[in-house]
């Protein structure tokens, strides 16, 4: 069949681009496996343990469809995006749009089904044990054991399946509708349509502000909305992509003039123009970083108010286990996506070189982009929570006079830190190999 070895032979050459969202569909199943086993144990265990774990696994499975639905539809457009010079060329050797179209959902299909398969697996040999300890310094939970099956494993594939192919339709809309001309001129960034993004994002923001009206009658209950307040608008900003991004892009590395460094003025000028490779690896990010701290500053500034003004302090264990799959999802998205691109990083280099510049200005460029996209990503978080922390207190001052806004700058510092680093080091790692690869034709 056509489509199937079409499937085949794009997989075996393009197996670079393929194998991101391979390995975010199978870290997506291991933070999907954290609410799974929850789930689990709370059918299992009988009391009011059980009710408490089910009530947490809620919370675990709203921040990890957040994390899943934003980070694996993003790879899936980039996907997409990096391959289009393929499509293109298949429609000049006589494949019909149709049958683009079904062969990129063939592929997305079979990689985010194997991937799946092998996060959900390997997800048996070790969540359920971390997932227990966890709970060991949670309030009324001590003790308790949480064991997965085979159903929960199961319904994590098929989720993140479904996830999938839910990116995947529109991409391989925009697949079937790639020009064959492309292939005879630079690609042009096409202005995606954003109708469907600001829905989106106005239906979470809807909803973000639906709790925030309703946050003063539920301190007494321990003010639950807090928690999600700041991941919603969050996920929002998230959405939206470079929309908001791209105005953070241009604000702050105007402040670096251009005799600065040649490296970082193409690195600016790349981010801005590159804006699918870009835009997916924001989206990440900022759940990764934006994620953590939304949660953390709500809940600190609703305890405030619980306290007369006592900042709060959570607890380490349930925060850990509430935050640990879609952060781990967000960041290794945010690296894989820079590590996708190296191709086109490969052949930027090449042009670069053909110009007369030294071996080392490819790697500069790439570092110089990890940076960039790093840093617009912390401070889109970090202005994101900032409105939703004072948007809490706002909101929490007329009735509780001693609360008082919490921005946790620590949470803020160490995930931008760790998760900026490791997009550096995965945008600049391809780079160095390639430059490795061609060192022997330059020597001779």
């Amino acid at each position: 069949m056509i489509i199937a070895r079409l499937a085949a032979a794009d997989l075996r050459s393009s197996w670079r681009v393929w194998a991101g969202l391979f390995v975010v569909c199978a870290v997506a199943a291991v933070a999907g496996s954290v609410p799974g086993v929850l789930i689990v144990g709370g059918l299992r265990t009988p009391g009011l343990q059980g009710v408490a774990l089910l009530s947490i696994s809620g919370t675990t499975a709203a921040f990890g469809l957040i994390a899943v639905l934003v980070v694996v539809s993003a790879v899936v457009r980039l996907t997409t995006a990096l391959l289009e010079r393929t499509y293109a060329l298949w429609q000049l050797a006589g494949v019909t749009p149709r049958g683009v179209r079904a062969t990129m959902l063939t592929e997305t299909t079979v990689v985010a089904a194997v991937g799946a398969i092998v996060g959900a697996v390997t997800a048996t040999a070790f969540v359920p044990a971390l997932v227990s300890e966890s709970l060991t310094g949670a309030s009324g939970l001590r003790g308790v054991r949480i064991a997965g099956s085979w159903w929960e494993a199961i319904a994590v594939v098929c989720l993140t399946l479904v996830a999938a192919i839910l990116g995947a339709v529109p991409g391989s809309r925009r697949a079937a509708a790639v020009s064959p001309l492309i292939v005879l001129r630079a690609a042009p960034e096409r202005r995606k349509s954003i109708v469907v993004r600001v829905i989106v994002a106005g239906l979470l923001t809807a909803l973000a502000l639906a709790m925030l009206s309703g946050l003063p009658r539920s301190v007494a209950d321990g003010a639950a909305p807090a928690l999600l307040i700041g991941p919603l608008l969050v996920a929002a900003v998230a959405v939206l992509g470079r929309t908001v991004a791209g105005t953070v892009v241009r604000l702050w590395t105007a402040l670096v003039p251009e005799r600065t460094s040649v490296g970082f003025s193409l690195a600016r000028a790349s981010t801005r123009w590159s804006t699918s490779r870009s835009d997916t690896t924001l989206a990440a990010l900022l759940i990764a970083v934006g994620l953590p701290t939304a949660l953390i500053g709500g809940q600190r500034t609703a305890v405030t108010a619980m306290q007369g003004g006592a900042p709060g302090e959570s607890s380490a264990g349930a925060t850990a286990l509430l935050l640990s799959g879609p952060i781990l999802l967000a960041a290794i998205g945010a690296a894989a996506t820079a590590a996708m691109t190296a191709r086109d990083r490969a052949r930027e280099g090449e042009q670069l070189r053909a110009v007369g510049a030294s071996p080392g200005l490819p790697l500069l460029v790439a570092a110089f982009e990890g940076l960039i996209i790093s840093v617009t990503g912390v401070l889109t978080a970090a202005a994101t929570v900032g409105l939703a922390v004072v948007a809490e207190w706002v909101a929490l001052v007329g009735t509780y006079p001693a609360s008082r806004p919490v921005f946790p700058l620590g949470v803020l510092t160490f995930a931008g830190a760790a998760c900026g680093g490791l997009i550096v080091v995965s945008a600049l790692l391809p780079a160095v190999l390639n430059m490795r690869r061609e060192a022997p034709a330059l020597r001779g």
